[in-house]
This record gives C-alpha cells, structure tokens and sequence, in this order.
C-alpha cells in the first residue's frame, strides 16, 4: 500500500500528504523518540502520541513512510510545518495506537 492508497481509504485525517508514493509495508508504535530514533522505519506507518516538531524529526531521520498521531492528538504549528517542508505525510486518529495501528495493519499488503 502506498501513502497515497492510505488517503484514499480515509481511514485517518490527512494533515499532510507527504510522499504519496511511499510505500507502507508495517507498522510501527513507540511514544519514546530516543528509541524510534534507532530504528530504521522505511516502509513503516509510525503510531504515535507525540504531535510535536520532534517527532517529524525522527520520521525523517528514521525513514518512516507516514506518521499517525492517534487519540485526538494535534500536531503543534512547528510539527505541521516540518511536515510539509519535509514531505512527510501526517495523518491523525481519534482512536488508541493500537486499534489504529492493528486497523491500518489488517489493510496492508505484507
């Protein structure tokens, strides 16, 4: 599945559209960014709750196809514009990450 294919399902709120192409092949979920920060999250869809410019940062560093805040969660104005300054796509849920995650899961082509 692509990012592209992930907003056309509308199974989350699309803030940022980032890289339509990417490819998102898992799923991944960590609310520590020291310890995202070591993973290689190509392919990945990161679930999250942590909506602050940090986070893009990692998803950039690490990779990660998308990144979905969950639970009601917003990005702060710096998150968002990172986001589009990096093409990262930012997506959010009202559900927890692991209904979320495990929903986005359920869809993919692994």
């Amino acid at each position: 599945m692509t990012v592209g294919q992930l907003i056309r399902k509308g199974l989350f709120g699309v803030l940022n559209s980032g890289n339509e192409d990417s490819v998102i092949n898992n799923v991944f979920s960590c609310d520590l960014l020291s310890l995202a920060m070591t993973k290689d999250l190509d392919g990945c869809a990161w679930f999250t709750v942590i909506g602050n410019v940090n986070t893009i940062a990692v998803a950039a560093h690490t990779g990660a196809s998308c990144v979905v805040l969950c639970e009601k969660v917003k990005p702060d104005a710096d998150a968002l514009l990172k986001a589009q300054e990096h093409n990262i796509a930012l997506f959010v849920s009202d559900k927890q990450v692991f209904d979320s995650a495990t929903e986005l899961y359920a869809i993919i082509d692994v």
